[in-house]
């Protein structure tokens, strides 16, 4: 029996970041129940060797797209316009997979959903929007990472009136959509993704339980379909090419440290990780870029030693978080979090926030510690504490174990791959499901 047809669409894989390396983690498994297609406007050489390596037909642009930039960019929507041209100057590409198609996935990290106008009507959909698009509705984006406003509330409102009625018209085509699914990557990200368009958002939180609002099968909430980890590529004993790579990597510190991982900023908390740093008195290493001189200046005022490492390949973040004393998450706005979850499958601890797509992954204490922002002296002390709990090697062996189970019941390419799938039967698609336990969300852990 042949496999059914999927057509996978991503705006921009060249980002590869973490809604880009959980499509990448995930596509062995999907390629399992489906003949794929994936199209995107700009394929990185990771991508390519994947679908080749899978026999994935991969379809692109002569000319990849690159997203224009700058505050008149954002101001006047021009990375959506841009998409969306690019996406119909693709379509005769792609035109004899779509008609093909059994069913069609669009992946969306922030923004992108342009895609949708390409796609044909009554093809049985499925969009995961791993987040809602930062930039418009929260100033998470617009913040200096000392918390200041770039830009008043009120210029920011106008500025970006337009950029939001163009997204609001996308996502309104979407939800009128017959034959279609809306999915985030936790309910944290789904209630913030509904409450930006005025949509229900599903109260048990179990991938693939997707309902209809109507007989055309119209979506009736925003669900959820977890992220992908690959065990394999976080193995629990150290490999000999992650010993050669740790014995050979420079920058690395001479004695224990704390890891911080993605792009300095706000958002991230980059400020807050470097104030933890100061107060346990241990170095920061950082892997990620983004604002990197003004973290230093951080680093510098509160007396921090703050490592920040060149562009590594993954064997080496491997290596960096298996050594590491424990990873540091003070991200706000975190969608899921994967680098917390990552740092448990190789046994460091994961010391996090208590704020959102956190709480759904790591249960205070079980494994690793969800602690309060450290604004204060009490919350610097909390941290400074389980810092010094993180140790402790009985402590270590328990929160990895506990954290590693998790993730194998839950957040492995086959959760997610079977999410999708049952979701697209329900529309009619005779794709192969299985009888995989998928458990609800943990809201809150």
């Amino acid at each position: 029996m042949s496999k059914p047809r999927l057509v996978i669409l991503h705006r921009n894989m060249g980002l590869l970041g973490g809604a880009q390396r959980d499509l990448m983690v995930a596509l062995p498994e999907h390629a399992q129940r489906w003949d794929i297609t994936v199209a995107t406007l700009n394929a990185p050489q990771l991508l390519r060797d994947r679908c080749q390596q899978l026999n994935i037909d991969l379809i692109v642009p002569d000319v990849p797209w690159q997203k224009p930039s700058g505050p008149v960019a954002e101001i006047t929507a021009r990375s959506g316009r841009s998409a969306l041209k690019a996406w119909r100057a693709l379509r005769t590409k792609l035109q004899p997979a779509l008609d093909a198609a059994d069913a069609c996935c669009i992946i969306l990290g922030t923004g992108g959903l342009e895609v949708l106008d390409i796609v044909p009507d009554g093809r049985p959909l499925f969009v995961y929007i791993h987040e809602r698009n930062k930039g418009i509705y929260d100033d998470v984006l617009q913040r200096n990472m000392d918390g200041s406003l770039r830009t008043s509330p009120i210029v920011k409102k106008i500025a970006l009136a337009y950029l939001r009625r163009w997204d609001q018209r996308w996502h309104k085509r979407l939800w009128r959509r017959p034959k279609s699914a809306v999915a985030a990557n936790t309910p944290t990200s789904s209630r913030m993704l509904a409450s930006s368009y005025g949509w229900p958002t599903s109260t048990e939180w179990i991938a693939g339980d997707t309902k209809f609002r109507d007989g055309q099968q119209r979506p009736a909430e925003v669900g959820v379909l977890w992220p992908a980890i690959d065990p394999a590529a976080w193995p629990v004993e150290e490999t000999k090419q992650e010993q050669e790579v740790w014995a050979s990597l420079s920058h690395k510190p001479s004695g224990p440290y704390l890891l911080t991982i993605g792009r300095a900023c706000f958002m991230k908390g980059s400020k807050e990780a470097v104030q933890v740093a100061a107060a346990a008195g241990l170095p920061l290493v950082h892997i990620g870029g983004g604002e990197t001189k003004e973290m230093k200046r951080q680093a510098q005022q509160f007396g921090a030693e703050l490592i920040v490492m060149p562009r590594i390949d993954e064997t080496e973040i491997v290596a960096l978080m298996r050594n590491a004393h424990a990873l540091i998450a003070t991200a706000r706005t975190e969608g899921f979090g994967l680098t917390p979850m990552e740092a448990i499958m190789v046994g460091t601890p994961a010391l996090v926030v208590d704020d959102c797509g956190f709480t759904h992954t790591i249960t205070d204490g079980l494994n690793g510690r969800r602690l309060p922002w450290p604004s204060d002296e009490d919350g610097l002390q909390q941290w400074v504490q389980a810092i010094e709990e993180a140790g402790e090697e009985d402590k270590q062996i328990l929160w990895s174990e506990a954290g590693r189970k998790r993730v194998l019941q839950r957040f492995t390419a086959n959760h997610q791959a079977e999410g999708l799938a049952r979701s697209l039967s329900k529309m009619g698609v005779d794709v192969k499901t299985t009888d995989l336990e998928i458990l609800p969300g943990l809201d809150p852990a």
